[in-house]
């Protein structure tokens, strides 16, 4: 099964019908965060209105009626809870929601030297797992100014933990953080992911993504994860 390719951070149509037109399978839309690509619910309808691919809504740290609405508004192929979000949260959804339910989990940044639970991080996920989330995203987490941030910091996570943790995942496993078209290759071929979730990877400057970076990821990934021979296509990985 090829590696699915989920380019999050949209933030313009075009930069929607271009992510689909180059074949990402998924596309992401921050709903109500504090970030430049960012759109309010209110303003977001147009975007999940006969879109060229399935998109998810992201939120951060919403609860229940937050999230609920959300998906109500929006009728996104799935949600993608971000945050701090207990498995609870994600059962409540799971019995109130028709689409999809993910929920992101954050490792230490790889340079950050910041110590891993793993036996504990095992156990959440597999709690989310219970609860019904239906994927899993794994990014990464570091401080910034003072403030952890989660997700968006264009660094990646240590790569040979993240292939122990989706080796033993309940469900699909998306991998995020810090990728890029130079080292997307060697990420799927150290964690063998269900997908990859990128945003400033591809982006020309922040919030505006760059049509040769993504049509390059998009590439890389492709032959990484294709059968050698396949459609003339040689394995880079």
């Amino acid at each position: 099964m090829s590696c699915k390719i989920k380019i999050c951070g949209l933030a313009s149509r075009a930069d929607m019908e271009m992510a689909a037109w180059m074949g990402a399978d998924y596309g992401g839309i921050l709903i109500d965060i504090d970030s430049i690509r960012a759109h309010p619910l209110k303003q977001a309808a147009a975007w999940f209105f006969s879109p060229p691919l399935p998109v998810a809504a992201v939120t951060l740290n919403k609860d229940m009626e937050n999230n609920a609405r959300t998906a109500e508004a929006l009728t996104p192929a799935a949600l993608q809870l971000h945050g701090f979000e207990p498995p609870e949260l994600v059962d409540a959804l799971k019995k109130r929601v028709s689409c999809e339910v993910w929920k992101a989990m954050h490792l230490p940044a790889g340079e950050s030297g910041e110590a891993l639970d793993l036996e504990a991080f095992l156990q959440r996920m597999k709690e989310y797992a219970e609860a019904g989330a239906d994927r899993v995203v794994i990014d990464a987490a570091c401080m910034e100014s003072g403030q952890r941030k989660l997700g968006g910091t264009g660094k990646t996570v240590n790569w040979r933990i993240a292939h122990q943790i989706r080796e033993q995942s309940p469900k699909p496993l998306f991998l995020a953080g810090g990728l890029n078209p130079e080292n997307v290759a060697e990420a799927v071929k150290a964690v063998q992911p269900y997908g990859v979730d990128l945003s400033s990877g591809v982006e020309s400057v922040k919030g505006k993504k760059n049509p040769d970076k993504v049509l390059l990821l998009i590439a890389r990934v492709r032959a990484c994860s294709a059968p050698e021979g396949v459609n003339g296509m040689q394995r880079i990985c």
